[in-house]
């Protein structure tokens, strides 16, 4: 079982090799659904699967600093026990379910090496009311070209603007290179999906942010390729502040004022997050008005004032699933 461990600057500082990779048996469930954030923030219904964790790259903002014990890679070799429980669970599951493996590692960083996003595609083949999303910042999708059903698969790229990637994402693609991995896993018969999260408040953020939904549309051929996109403002545990100071490498991440969330996170001031919202909303719509458009762990206030709530009025997870049921044929009996 994931446990989240108490702080200790001197535990991290012994046990920070991020690139070092181990293997383990892993005791808990391998399929969970997303613990969201709670505090009345809205969920969108992920189901996560964890054939490892940890990640090669290195984020600045990434809250696994705070989260795990130890900071390596670590690989579950008791995969066969992942697949007893999806066949277990897919038995019983109602509908459409939309996986997705990127919550405490990288999908692609080590595809070429480990091929584990591969192994899930193969696993979730015979399930056809299954999606699976892999999430990348990577542009390593090659070894990608093997899997058998890329109408069923969701390459997704975390994106932000060129400079906050400099800045903050350490051993990363460029914004270019993800992007034009985008246009080759379209190319490959893949849905694609855009994850601006998190997005940041800075001078020039506005036009910067904009200029990244503009390249996105100029490298993609067929925008009903594009699965869904995403937003979030920064966010996180206040550990990773106390983490990251230590280090002295806390600045410009917290140099803004920030509150504490329902969700015991710091975030951004509501309006600062609704203008973010609002304006990479705009433009997506300039450029696709029917785009699936969705905010990550934000309050139903925010929806409203980043105008975003028309488009959940079934509630978000059935906002998303009945894109993935057009995704994958399936007709939906009320």
């Amino acid at each position: 079982m994931i446990e989240e461990k108490p702080y200790s600057p001197l535990r991290w500082i012994r046990i920070k090799n991020k690139y070092a990779m181990e293997e383990s048996l892993f005791q808990g469930e391998f399929w969970k659904p997303c613990p969201g954030t709670g505090g009345g923030y809205l969920c969108c219904g992920y189901q996560i699967l964890t054939p490892q964790r940890g990640c090669g790259m290195y984020c600045r903002y990434c809250i696994l600093q705070v989260y795990f014990e130890r900071q390596c890679r670590v690989l579950f070799r008791n995969y066969t026990e992942l697949e007893r429980e999806i066949a277990r669970k897919m038995a019983l599951w109602p509908g459409v379910v939309r996986f997705g493996t990127g919550e405490f590692t990288d999908s692609l960083f080590a595809e070429g090496t480990l091929g584990l996003s591969r192994k899930i595609a193969a696993t979730l083949e015979p399930y056809g009311n299954v999606l699976v999303e892999f999430k990348t910042k990577s542009a390593a999708i090659g070894d990608l070209r093997s899997i058998r059903r890329p109408e069923r698969v969701v390459i997704g790229f975390s994106v932000n603007t060129p400079r906050m990637i400099a800045l903050f994402e350490k051993r990363t693609a460029a914004l270019e290179e993800r992007l034009a991995a985008a246009r080759e896993c379209e190319a490959m018969g893949f849905f694609v999906a855009f994850h601006f999260d998190p997005l940041f408040w800075y001078n020039g953020w506005e036009e910067e942010y904009r200029e990244v939904v503009r390249a996105l549309y100029a490298h993609i051929r067929d925008p009903r390729k594009i699965a869904w996109c995403s937003m979030g403002g920064f966010r996180t545990n206040p550990l990773l502040k106390k983490h990251l100071r230590a280090e002295n490498n806390h600045l410009p991440l917290f140099s803004g004022e920030m509150i504490i969330g329902k969700d015991g996170k710091l975030r951004y001031f509501r309006p600062y997050r609704s203008a973010m919202y609002a304006a990479v909303r705009d433009e997506f719509e300039l450029h696709d008005p029917e785009i699936i458009l969705y905010l990550c762990m934000e309050s139903r206030e925010t929806w409203e004032t980043a105008g975003m709530a028309k488009r959940i009025p079934q509630g978000l997870p059935r906002y998303l699933d009945e894109r993935a049921e057009v995704m994958l044929g399936i007709t939906h009996t009320p």
